[in-house]
């Protein structure tokens, strides 16, 4: 249930500071004047603003309580919410919402389920490949480069009613912004921290329990093992096998590409199927939906290009632990890597110090190597490595090379 602060109720009453001028705080200070707010963006990565004249404060959930601004507003008694709840509270959307947040397989969960629910209704969604508009299983872009910051559920929910869409699936970092028809948590295995280490990145994600709205269906993973309306997953109500899927106790055919990387997307089909069960569709509309998907780009997809297959494991979640899998699954003697990071287009980079850790352990089973992006270049001679400014140009310097017959793209970026 939402902590119902009276934010709308208190028009030209309270001054508001919005704090993070990198995640949305102008987006959600712009919507907070828009309804008649007395409201305020603050930057505080470098300044130190000060919020003793401001009656309420709009934090991001993953500020440092050491930050110089919320420290003074915590020693000032001011009262603080996330930027998540004020979201929900500034908006009043007309369209069905599904949320979806987790440690894992948000952006794949998010597309599978605009994909089934596009068959019939006209849907948008909005993930870290930013927003696209969906009918009968196909996309478009609307607008690319926009995160998954909680600020932007407000540009999201503008363009899906302006369009006239019936239904919107928005990723969300780090919980729910309390709008959301169904909220969906993909999973908690593989947990991280925030806030400076000092937080768990499970902890703030429960913002999609503690601010959903009354009568919202909630759909967790198993392995999140808190109550919910529906669970998916290993022992769940929705289960996902390679050739079929499980609902409860009805059973359904599943045809999926033979080339898929099954296992890479085990939880997202779980996750999109059951939370699309839960709107209504059944077992038959889900597979129908389904059949023939060979993945989603950047999410382990295959594609072949003349005498090369190319390994497409390159998006904005990307993991040094994901690589280490990608190179269990692309093996041969004849294997070109590109790896890294964009760090310019990714607010939270690679661990690189694992990654090169990992690229040495491994790099008699790479024949060409290309490492992306500045922090790599010191390891450029102890890893026997080609530099690459991005993704593309590290792309194209590996398809040149003689004696290549698969490329594995694992560089962290947004697509």
């Amino acid at each position: 249930m939402h902590r119902f602060f009276g934010i709308q109720a208190g028009r030209g009453s309270p001054k508001i500071a919005v704090l993070d001028t990198i995640h949305g705080a102008n987006i959600i200070a712009q919507r907070m004047a828009d309804l008649g707010l007395d409201s305020q963006a603050l930057e505080v990565y470098h300044s130190s603003p000060s919020v003793s004249k401001f009656d309420l404060i709009v934090a991001p959930i993953h500020l440092w309580s050491g930050n110089h601004t919320i420290a003074e507003a915590r020693r000032l008694g001011k009262t603080i919410i996330s930027h998540h709840q004020a979201v929900g509270e500034l908006m009043e959307p007309f369209i069905r919402i599904f949320e979806v947040t987790g440690t894992h397989s948000k952006t794949s969960t998010a597309l599978l389920l605009a994909k089934m629910l596009s068959s019939c209704f006209k849907t948008v969604s909005h993930t870290t490949r930013g927003l696209e508009a969906w009918s009968k299983g196909k996309n478009s872009m609307i607008e690319q480069g926009m995160s998954i910051t909680p600020g932007n559920v407000i540009r999201a929910v503008d363009a899906a009613e302006s369009r006239g869409s019936e239904a919107l699936v928005c990723e969300i970092s780090l919980g729910g912004v309390g709008l959301g028809d169904y909220g969906i948590i993909t999973s908690f295995s593989g947990d991280y921290k925030i806030a400076k280490c000092t937080k768990w990145a499970s902890t703030a994600k429960l913002q999609m329990l503690s601010l959903a709205k009354e009568k919202a269906c909630i759909l967790t993973n198993t392995d999140v093992r808190i109550a919910s309306d529906i669970t998916f997953g290993n022992g769940g109500f929705v289960r996902v096998e390679r050739d079929k899927i499980i609902i409860g106790e009805s059973a359904h055919s599943l045809d999926l590409d033979e080339e898929l990387d099954f296992g890479g997307y085990q939880t997202a089909l779980a996750g999109s199927t059951a939370a699309a069960h839960a709107a209504g569709f059944d077992g038959f509309e889900i597979v129908g939906s389904l059949e023939g998907f060979d993945g989603i780009e950047g999410r382990m997809k295959v594609v072949r290009d003349g005498r090369l297959e190319i390994f497409d494991y390159s998006n904005s979640g990307l993991k040094v632990s994901d690589v280490d899998r990608a190179l269990d699954i692309v093996s041969g003697s004849e294997l070109a890597l590109v790896v890294g990071e964009e760090a310019e287009t990714v607010c939270e980079g690679m661990n690189i110090q694992a990654l090169v850790d990992l690229i040495k352990q491994r790099r008699d089973e790479i024949n060409f190597l290309v490492v992306v992006g500045e922090r790599l270049i010191p390891w450029e001679k102890e890893l026997r490595a080609s530099i690459a400014h991005d993704l593309a140009s590290g792309t194209e310097l590996a398809r040149v090379q003689h004696g290549i017959n698969k490329l594995l793209l694992c560089v962290k970026c947004f697509r």
